[in-house]
């Protein structure tokens, strides 16, 4: 199976090797056991020509470090890495996932819209995640995202491609990324980007959504050469049927360039859930990792309702009338609440020392009256004389009457200007016997209500559209005001060319900061020229608090889309040689006489056919493909390594069986 199938059934550290799992261009990966945890793993093995690199071993760890830092539902989790002196290896840890992987669900079909855009969003929320945290994974494809036994998608293999990008290793065989996912940019030879990760998970979309990838070719350089020059079919085209919204979200995603792009992981992710009426999962981190259950509450003690973790509120009318909206809070509002918080504790030890002078003014008055009875207790008995004021300077006289303070009152004036004055008064009013003037606290605070457009996205993204075009706007809001739209907020039709759109999209409650990203759907009108359609946010009055939002559309003379079928012409097959192949050649080997084994590397090869090979060993599995050209192998010293090849070449198989002879047969013992 590969160099060092020799690890099965041994030990690495606090790992047991218990099976093997499959091979790569950089490691063996096995299923293990944790013995101290009783846990089952995944062990990924460098391959012994990676760990003889030693700059490539110095990227290993540093890249591990940080990819074992990342904790979210949708990204596997690194356990741990290490180097095993006895078999000279250095490995990875991680969470084992049973479930299957994406390209092997795809050999059902394509999926339902609603599950490729959930599984694509849950992606997207975990590079999201990554990006924000400096991670940029560079080989998005079905292969790198499995499914646990709950059906959640799960994105593996982070920091893998950098590290083989980081170390030159295309001459061995290794390619950095998949050209069937590839960005154009990255074709031309830039490095990774967040923008680029987003264009290789559309790939993924429109694959999962339409059931074959935007582009094909046999030859990886017309594959590349593809996804930078060729416009992007309509994923419609292959799929009628498939929600326009989601085709534009799948079309931005692919833009060529890649400002044209969704701007971060969490506004595609956002863009897909609106797009089919999807529920954002809450966020929890380290969701399948273990936790301890929750101290019961003793019996006699009532428990106490608590809101359950995790659970998402129930949406509002407004929201079920728009699903699509999603509001996010501004960061740097956070960091002002925390501020704010700050100042709050410090108001509240500031008002400590005024508590406890109230306290103190209580006990005295409590003292007074005391004093004032025992006193009139006394004058009744003869004690002291009945003139009680000759000990006291004020009156002790009880008032008349005794006004109460009222309770605070607010007075809002809305102004011309939509702006409302809230001036909140409190009046208090001490007894008379006290002869105390009267406590009154005034403040006024002005709440404006104002919104801003960050950004606007028209989808496809084009200088004009055919006629009848299906458009979704992206429009970014942001509330500018120092106080929540009210609910029923609208972003409303003012004039000009309504196309096909709602004449009102109700925005739910922002708070102050904030921002909400719209999609307006349109149709383009049937007729070429040049359209504008006018728009602006109102209050649920019907008082702008925006200005003019002005959506552009250029309808050029243009035919839509139909592909032509390709019989309207008689191809003629070009002959081409059978497949034939060659015996493997021994290039390099090495004998460990402690280990009494040998390892020997091959070049495999073949010619005719189609000119493009995949070699397996022993049989047609995904996990016995031997990547590029070579294999490595590892077998008992002084005997000949048995080997069976199958090569398929377009539609045709071919099968080499025989014995690679040991290179030096005159060392070995009789």
């Amino acid at each position: 199976m590969g160099s060092i199938h020799f690890l099965l059934n041994k030990t690495l550290g606090k790992y047991q090797v218990t099976g093997h799992i499959g091979n790569g261009g950089m490691a063996e990966v096995y299923r293990g056991q944790q013995i101290n945890l009783d846990r089952e793993v995944a062990i990924k093995v460098l391959h012994p020509f990676l760990a003889e690199d030693e700059g490539f071993v110095t990227r290993f760890k540093r890249e591990a470090r940080i990819v074992a830092t990342l904790r979210h539902p949708n990204i596997v989790q690194v356990y741990d890495f290490d180097y095993n002196e006895e078999f000279e290896v250095y490995y990875m840890v991680m969470e084992y996932i049973t479930g299957p992987t994406l390209k092997e669900r795809l050999v059902d079909g394509p999926f339902e819209p609603k599950e490729a855009a959930a599984v694509a969003a849950a992606i997207a929320d975990a590079l999201d995640y990554a990006h924000r945290r400096e991670m940029v994974h560079r080989d998005i494809k079905p292969a790198n995202i499995m499914f646990t036994d709950e059906g959640q998608p799960v994105l593996t293999d982070f920091g893998i491609a950098r590290m083989l990008s980081l170390t030159g290793l295309t001459a061995s065989g290794a390619m950095v990324g998949t050209p069937a996912y590839m960005a154009p940019e990255i074709a031309t030879g830039q490095s990774g980007t967040p923008l680029s990760d987003i264009y290789s998970l559309g790939v993924v979309l429109y694959q999962i959504a339409t059931g074959r990838l935007p582009f094909e070719a046999e030859i990886p350089m017309t594959l590349v050469m593809k996804h930078i020059n060729e416009p992007v079919p309509p994923p419609t085209q292959f799929a009628p049927d498939l929600p326009r919204p989601l085709e534009a979200v799948i079309l931005k995603s692919l833009a060529k360039q890649p400002e044209a792009r969704f701007a971060t992981g969490a506004e595609m992710a956002t863009a897909l859930r609106q797009a089919l009426e999807l529920e954002a999962p809450a966020f929890v981190e380290s969701s399948r990792l273990a936790s301890a259950p929750p101290t019961p509450a003793p019996a006699s003690a009532p428990a106490k309702a608590k809101p359950e973790k995790g659970k998402k509120k129930k949406k509002t009318e407004d929201e079920e009338e728009n699903p699509l909206l999603r509001t996010w809070p501004d960061k740097t509002k956070s960091m002002a609440d925390k501020s704010t918080g700050k100042e709050s504790g410090k108001a509240r030890r500031k008002d400590q020392p005024a508590k406890r002078h109230t306290l103190l003014r209580l006990v005295l008055i409590l003292l007074i009256a005391v004093m004032v009875g025992f006193v009139g207790w006394g004058a009744t008995q003869g004690i002291f004389p009945a003139n009680l004021e000759a000990y006291f300077p004020f009156s002790l006289t009880a008032p008349t009457s005794t006004t109460t303070a009222p309770a605070p009152t607010h007075t809002v004036s809305p102004t011309e200007t939509d702006e409302a004055v809230i001036t909140p008064t409190a009046t208090a009013t001490l007894p008379e016997a006290t002869a105390a003037p009267a406590v009154t606290e005034a403040t006024t605070q002005t709440c404006t209500l104002r919104a801003e457009v960050l950004r606007i996205y028209t989808a496809p993204n084009a200088e004009s559209v055919p006629p009848e075009t299906s458009l979704i706007n992206y429009l970014t809001l942001r509330n500018g005001g120092n106080c929540s739209w009210p609910v029923k907020t609208a972003l409303a039709f003012v004039s000009g060319e309504q196309m096909g759109a709602p004449a009102t999209l109700t925005l739910n409650a922002l708070d102050a900061e904030a921002q909400v990203q719209v999609l307006l759907p349109m149709i383009a009108p049937g007729e070429p020229g040049s359209y504008e359609s006018n728009w602006e946010i109102r209050l649920p009055d019907g008082n702008p608090i925006s200005s003019p939002i002005v959506l552009t559309v250029e309808v050029g003379d243009l035919p839509a889309y139909t592909p032509t079928p390709p019989n309207n012409f008689i191809a003629t097959p070009t002959p081409r040689a059978p497949l034939n192949v060659a015996a493997p050649e021994l290039t390099e080997w090495q004998a460990d006489l402690q280990q009494e084994r040998w390892t020997g590397t091959l070049v495999l090869s073949a010619s005719g056919g189609t000119g493009v090979y995949r070699f397996y060993r022993d049989t047609m599995r995904k996990d016995t493909e031997i990547p590029g050209e070579t294999l490595t192998f590892n077998w008992k010293e002084c005997t000949d390594f048995p080997l069976k090849l199958i090569v398929v070449s377009g539609e045709e198989t071919m099968t080499w069986e025989g014995l690679i002879p040991y290179p030096a047969p005159e060392q070995c013992q009789p």
